[in-house]
């Protein structure tokens, strides 16, 4: 559900007063969560759903993850292994990742933006601040679906790929010049938090199209140092630095 003008107006004022806005990509500007789960299901049908089904579920439950460490989970921990696979780690993720980054460029650039993702990107570059996307999306795959909504643009930098998130993060805060305080992040997972408390910067958590309850990603946060609870909307909650305390009512 979009945000109401008002609560639009304080949630940009807020991300405006910090020297940084960092996007996360799934969940966050594109509603692709579900499109991804469906992808990685496919990449491994030829498994039978006794065993691809317990990958799905991981691939749920540590969302955010690199694409390596997703499937790597699912080779050694779900599949058995070489000794059940029949093939090393590497070639099986050759394979089978690569089956599912086919499905990806067929699918991904139809993915929906989440609402007010438009608004909210373009009114942030207009006031001159810089903007990066952090993702473990590969990098041309994440470049070509935000070109495919004539975002990209927009965007400083996309930082895609294996590496973890937090050395990304690290990365647009050292080509801005920014101090780890005078940052933020936007994402929907517990592995967005933890890569933004890794490196210091404010955390602002976005629901309604992620896998996660707030209270799920947020468990064990201290919320009174850095974090700000604010409604969003009807739909889900905002967890943000700064004075925006969300719609009245919520």
């Amino acid at each position: 559900m979009p945000l109401s003008d008002r609560a639009g107006e304080r949630l940009d004022r807020t991300l405006a007063a910090h020297r940084l806005v960092v996007f996360d990509l799934d969940g966050v500007l594109v509603d692709s969560n579900e499109l991804k789960v469906e992808c990685v299901r496919e990449a491994l049908a030829e498994f039978g759903p006794e065993l691809v089904d317990p990958c799905v579920h991981e691939f749920r439950r540590t969302f955010g993850r690199s694409r390596r460490e997703h499937f790597l989970a699912f080779h050694q921990d779900h599949l058995g292994g070489e000794q059940a696979t029949g093939e090393g780690f590497e070639t099986f993720y050759q394979r089978c990742a690569g089956r599912y980054a086919e499905l990806l460029a067929e699918r991904y650039p139809k993915a929906p933006l989440c609402p007010d993702a438009d608004r909210l990107v373009r009114g942030l570059s207009e006031r001159g601040l810089p903007l990066y996307v952090a993702t473990g999306t590969l990098t041309a795959e994440a470049e070509r679906v935000l070109d495919g909504h004539g975002l990209a643009g927009e965007f400083r930098a996309v930082l895609g790929g294996e590496e973890p998130k937090a050395r990304r993060l690290s990365t647009a805060l050292a080509a801005v010049g920014a101090d780890p305080g005078e940052a933020v992040l936007l994402g929907d997972s517990r592995q967005d938090l933890l890569a933004a408390q890794a490196v210091g910067m404010g955390f602002v958590l976005v629901t309604g199209h992620g896998f996660f309850p707030p209270a799920q990603v947020l468990d064990g946060a201290d919320r009174q140092s850095s974090l700000v609870a604010a409604g969003l909307d009807p739909g889900g909650l905002l967890i943000g630095t700064g004075a925006y305390e969300g719609p009245p009512g919520h």
